[in-house]
């Protein structure tokens, strides 16, 4: 109760004078527990110095201090627990039911910085699985979170890859490949690497291009696709000259993804067409807004009249990003037109998007700055002008972040 209240004094008094004190709560939860959950670093030193052996104490759903402390996310916690614990095995405790170990708590919850303590302390801890038979890779995947940081941590410890921790099946079946797969997630250590086994097979008897072939692909996933395109190259090295779905398509008299590659090559670079036609505009109307300035030019020499102002500079300045960006996505746009690889064509448009729709953004800055050095600051127009604009970009800013939130990793299905 004492160390649950963070009553250090009376802990230390307790400690001191008592020979044998109890120190297990509510639900078996012992005084390093509460000291662990309450952040205390001071308190939980103490007891370590006291008794060592409260590492290894479990509560009882089988949870021990080292479970709290990565669940929460106490980095210094969990180096105190390690470095003060008699033995390594702390590390391979498992909660009762799910047979979790610390390590997956961190990789699941994306604790980064203990996910690296826990590998350098106990590099074996990375084999345990818990009851559905699912590795730390499996863990780090199934939290849905951003995870990529935490994933190439593990990716890059040396022990994942001699172990082949990568291509190691969970109670369905399933490798971290094909948990990506169903996640609709893409990494490119898993796609890449030739020792990740593309062509592992679940209890369902399917790859994990199986299950990406069977998701559905809406306009943007540009990630996913991307990973379809790394299996198929692989495949084909692998394979033969034809994939599976070739294949079964010429047993079925149906039409094969080759056979459609043109209408394919088509469609996409009509879209850049009209792609072509807006960064077009974008680019004809901020040059000629160079050359128009605002508040025109000095008679005598010919040089602008609002030099010196800070918003007709910036004026100058996004005008001039907006310029570049849009005929760079025009110049983009035009090398289409004499290209007729799928794989370049689609990166020619999607790098032409993004310049397009950035470019779009600098020309509102510019016209809100244009106005700003131009209108008069007490007749309120400049700051009407300028929170319409920013309402603009706000909204400008939101669609964006919605779309890479969509992209690197889709919303609960």
């Amino acid at each position: 109760m004492a160390a649950e209240r963070g009553f250090e004094d009376l802990v230390n008094l307790i400690i001191g004078t008592c020979t044998s004190p109890s120190h297990s709560g509510m639900m078996g939860r012992t005084a390093l527990h509460a000291a662990v959950i309450r952040n205390d670093q001071e308190m939980t030193a103490r007891l370590l110095e006291w008794k060592p052996d409260l590492t290894k104490e479990v509560d009882e759903n089988g949870w021990s201090p080292l479970h709290c402390a990565a669940y929460l996310g106490y980095t210094a916690i969990v180096e105190q627990l390690l470095d003060k614990s008699p033995d390594k095995s702390v590390t391979y405790l498992g909660i009762k039911d799910s047979k979790k170990t610390a390590l997956h708590i961190a990789a699941d919850r994306d604790h980064q910085d203990i996910v690296k303590l826990l590998l350098s302390h106990s590099p074996d801890c990375c084999e345990q699985v818990d009851d559905k038979g699912n590795n730390v890779l499996h863990s780090a995947i199934m939290s849905k979170r951003r995870y990529y940081a935490t994933l190439n941590i593990l990716n890059a410890h040396s022990l994942l890859r001699v172990r082949r921790l990568m291509n190691e099946k969970d109670a369905k079946g399933d490798t971290p490949l094909h948990l990506l797969a169903s996640y609709r997630l893409y990494d490119p250590f898993f796609s890449k690497d030739n020792r990740v086994d593309k062509m592992a097979l679940n209890k369902d008897k399917l790859t994990a291009q199986d299950i990406f072939s069977r998701a559905n692909i809406k306009a943007g996933d540009f990630i996913i696709e991307e990973t379809l395109k790394q299996f198929t190259e692989w495949e084909k090295k692998v394979v033969g000259p034809f994939s599976w779905q070739e294949a079964i398509n010429k047993d079925s008299g149906g039409t094969s993804k080759s056979d459609d590659r043109e209408k394919i090559i088509n469609n996409t670079k009509r879209e850049g067409e009209t792609h072509l036609i807006v960064a077009a505009l974008v680019a004809t109307v901020t040059f000629a807004a160079g050359f128009t300035l605002p508040g025109g030019y000095n008679d005598s020499d010919g040089m602008a009249i609002l030099t010196k102002r800070a918003a007709f500079k910036a004026f100058i300045v996004t005008d001039t990003i907006a310029v570049i960006l849009s005929v760079s996505a025009v110049f983009v746009y035009f090398f289409m037109s004499v290209h007729d690889e799928e794989e370049l064509l689609d990166k020619h448009i999607i790098t032409g998007f993004f310049l397009t729709m950035f470019s779009m953004g600098a020309m509102v800055v510019a016209f809100m700055t244009g106005l700003y050095a131009v209108l008069p600051l007490s007749s309120g127009l400049p700051i009407v002008t300028c929170s319409i604009c920013c309402i603009f970009l706000l909204a400008f800013y939101f669609v964006f972040r919605q779309f890479f939130k969509g992209v690197i990793l889709q919303s609960d299905e």
